[in-house]
């Protein structure tokens, strides 16, 4: 699916965790001829930090633990018509700090330029500890942060679905009650995938 418009939507304008509280320009995605109006659509140049849903959709999620989220309606293409029942969607508040163990995890350098290259170990304490090494890697061309293990404790959560952003396999995550409760619907455009199959280098805690 591409986009009508981009708006804003790519810019480096949007806070990493927090209400968006300004005004912005949004985009305007459009289907292919052929597509079909899922409950969810997937829009390459939207960046994971947002969903594209249908508002019937996040009435029905207000009814599980989601957190703080906020929307805005969208006008979506389908060949010379648009749809006006979809909404831009985003979770406030990324759980990344509270779910991964960085104590467990483990960090070291790699390298854009060779994928097998394997640098130093590097110690990581917690998520502030995280943004700063991340910080030191974005002023590199080549070095950036790899990880041998990733840790994540869901016991420390109780939310139906919760976003992970400013990290590897960043995006958005369900519950196994949402995730059937979604199924039972028969809402459409879903794909869902046990995180520790995305990687085996991902250890959960449930």
């Amino acid at each position: 699916m591409s986009v009508e418009k981009i708006g804003d939507i790519q810019s480096n304008i949007f806070p990493m965790e927090g209400s968006i509280d300004f005004s912005f320009d949004l985009p305007i995605p459009i289907m292919q001829s052929k597509a079909k109006p899922t409950t969810i659509l997937n829009v390459i140049p939207v960046n994971n930090r947002f969903l594209i849903l249908k508002n019937y959709f996040i009435d029905f999620i207000k009814n599980f633990e989601i957190g703080e989220f906020e929307s805005w309606k969208i006008k979506v293409k389908h060949k010379n018509d648009y749809y006006d029942d979809y909404s831009l969607f985003v979770l406030s508040f990324p759980l990344q700090k509270e779910i991964i163990d960085f104590e467990k995890s483990k960090f070291y350098k790699g390298k854009f330029t060779d994928q097998s290259f394997l640098g130093e170990d590097i110690i990581i304490k917690d998520y502030e500890n995280y943004l700063t090494v991340q910080n030191k890697f974005q002023n590199s061309d080549d070095d950036f942060l790899k990880f041998k293990l990733l840790s994540l404790d869901f016991s420390k959560i109780e939310v139906d679905m919760f976003r992970i952003w400013n990290f590897p396999f960043g995006g958005y995550y369900v519950s196994e009650r949402l995730k059937n409760s979604i199924e039972e619907k028969r809402f459409t455009g879903f794909a869902f995938q046990e995180i520790e199959e995305m990687d085996k280098r991902i250890k959960v805690i449930y």
